[in-house]
């Protein structure tokens, strides 16, 4: 590639504070403009000039971006931002399973497997984003805001393109091409002028100029220049103005002069100049050939290194440096390839991890790591048994967390009372209601106190009945059926009190029937002991007689 410039031409053309700098190669012209400038205007004054903001699609293209602000050095534009025709539009998300991570370029074709990024740009599909490069980084692609402002490069396609024009004697050429307002400097040369190119020739110096005009145009399917017979003929003598040769003149008979250069110098293309010799012409050099001062000396392409004869190259195999770590490595002719293990992905020749994550692979919860990643649900939820990706709800209720009644709700449960009821401030156990008025009828939990009350009222039997206590005025108003509901109530609670009772006074009737049974046994058998081998006992009259003698000494 670096071939196609050998001859380019580095010009500034001063525009108020617009420095423009133009390359040309046998394919495309190129411009970088210092004038910083939004994204938007900076590719709308690319197409309004016939162009586009430059592409990189390839390592081609690359090289020709960097030939060009190289030669813009002096300006120190090293660490300057420079914008180059890619973006994300606003309606785009960014995709880092593609090379272009979503982005586009503005200029046919739009899309690349090339990719060059400096860092992951951001993730977003809101905003849109603009790709410029530096020297600094080595034109290493960043994403930014489109707002910014940056220089920038313009490229510009020809269907044809023609060489510089030869002059033949002393004389100057000012080039006007069709992109720029203002023509070139006429004293610095280009590889190749596009097509359209029109130059404007002056022939000898100032006392005997003559001006032509050409343009570069197709002639019979070939490009170059009209008028090209009238360019400067070339004096007929050496004695005038050395034949128009920069160093050695020689007349030829019947072919006018004859130019020659001096010992380390060659002929130029106009037959007239002459410039330093190359010494990397002819070289025996297998890559690169690199002119010193008293040689040359030779180096190889990326990827390759220079033989023990220093001549040859031989490639360099990447993978035995471990270039791809733990990923799998193929070595190709002057470069390698990784094969990335499942979870990552190759980017700019390298194997980065995929955030699984920013995919949305997870229903809720999501953990990235190296290679992979896990999903997790949030509290309340669980994951689904066949597949950990989903979540599903956990009814709570089904371990009856609250006191009274438990209403399931996504990712949680809500606690609920019964009538005249509310839940407490722990949100589960349940407290009376203290706006509600108290009701005739107990609730279940108070029942116990209900029927405590019931019996210390004066309850008599026989002809005598219950006097229930007096009622108010505003009693005697109640509702016939809170009387019925009250006492049905009453009547209920009396028959499971009764019911209790009798037969618990049951069971004592008949422990006392069979107490008084066994007592009256034991003492029948008791008196029946006491009697002596059945003897009867008769008085035999002295007990009387003691008696009456007892009576009259109380006289």
């Amino acid at each position: 590639m670096m071939r196609v410039l050998i001859l380019m031409l580095c010009c500034f053309v001063d525009g108020g504070t617009d420095r423009v700098s133009t390359t040309c190669t046998a394919e495309a012209c190129f411009t970088l403009h210092l004038k910083e400038k939004h994204f938007e205007k900076a590719s709308n004054d690319c197409i309004n000039n016939g162009g586009n903001l430059v592409t990189m699609r390839n390592e081609n293209e690359l090289q020709s971006i960097k030939s060009v602000l190289s030669a813009a050095g002096e300006y120190n534009i090293r660490s300057s931002k420079v914008w180059i025709g890619l973006e994300l539009l606003k309606s785009k998300c960014t995709d880092f399973t593609e090379e272009l991570h979503g982005f586009r370029w503005t200029s046919e074709p739009t899309d690349s497997k090339y990719s060059n990024w400096k860092k992951k740009p951001l993730s977003t599909c809101t905003e849109k984003r603009c790709v410029s490069i530096s020297l600094e980084d080595g034109l290493r692609w960043s994403d930014g805001s489109c707002r910014d402002s940056a220089f920038y490069m313009c490229q510009f396609l020809f269907k044809g393109m023609c060489k510089p024009i030869a002059l033949e004697k002393t004389g100057s050429v000012k080039y006007n091409v069709p992109f720029l307002d203002k023509p070139l400097n006429p004293n610095e040369r280009l590889a190749m002028l596009p097509h359209g190119t029109w130059a404007e020739i002056h022939c000898g110096r100032s006392e005997d100029t003559e001006t032509f005009v050409s343009v570069c145009d197709n002639k019979n399917g070939l490009f170059g220049w009209t008028n090209s017979e009238r360019f400067c003929a070339r004096n007929k003598s050496c004695k005038r103005k050395n034949g128009g040769c920069d160093h050695h003149c020689f007349e030829t008979p019947g072919a006018g002069v004859r130019c020659e250069c001096r010992e380390g110098y060659y002929l130029r293309d106009d037959k007239v100049s002459c410039a330093l010799r190359n010494n990397c012409e002819n070289s025996p050099c297998e890559s690169k050939c690199i002119p010193t001062a008293t040689g040359f000396s030779c180096a190889c392409a990326e990827g390759f290194h220079l033989a023990g004869d220093n001549v040859s190259c031989v490639d360099i195999d990447e993978c035995q440096q471990r270039t791809c770590g733990e990923h799998r490595c193929q070595n190709t002719a002057g470069s390698y390839f990784c094969e990335c293990k499942p979870g990552f992905r190759l980017v700019a020749g390298k194997c980065e991890d995929v955030d699984e994550c920013t995919e949305r692979r997870c229903q809720q919860g999501c953990l990235n790591s190296q290679g992979s990643f896990s999903c997790y649900c949030h509290a309340g939820y669980s994951s689904s048994s066949n597949d950990s990706r989903i979540c599903m709800d956990i009814d709570e209720c089904i371990s009856r967390p609250c006191e009274d009644i438990c209403l399931n709700t996504l990712g949680s449960f809500k606690c609920s009372c019964r009538e005249n009821f509310i839940v407490a401030k722990n949100g589960i156990s349940c407290v009376p209601d203290p706006t509600e008025k108290p009701q005739n009828t107990p609730s279940p939990d108070y029942r116990e106190a209900f029927i405590t009350k019931l019996g210390q009222l004066p309850v008599t039997f026989g002809l005598t009945t219950i006097n229930p206590p007096g009622l108010n005025k505003t009693n005697t108003k109640m509702d016939s059926s809170k009387r019925k509901e009250s006492f049905l109530g009453s009547y209920w609670i009396l028959v499971c009190v009764l019911g209790s009772v009798i037969p618990l006074i049951a069971v004592i009737v008949l422990m006392s029937v069979f107490v008084t049974y066994r007592w009256k046994r034991s003492r029948k058998a008791a008196l029946k002991n006491a009697t002596a081998d059945n003897y009867c006992w008769v008085s035999s009259g002295l007990d009387k007689v003691e008696k009456k003698n007892n009576i009259q000494l109380s006289d």
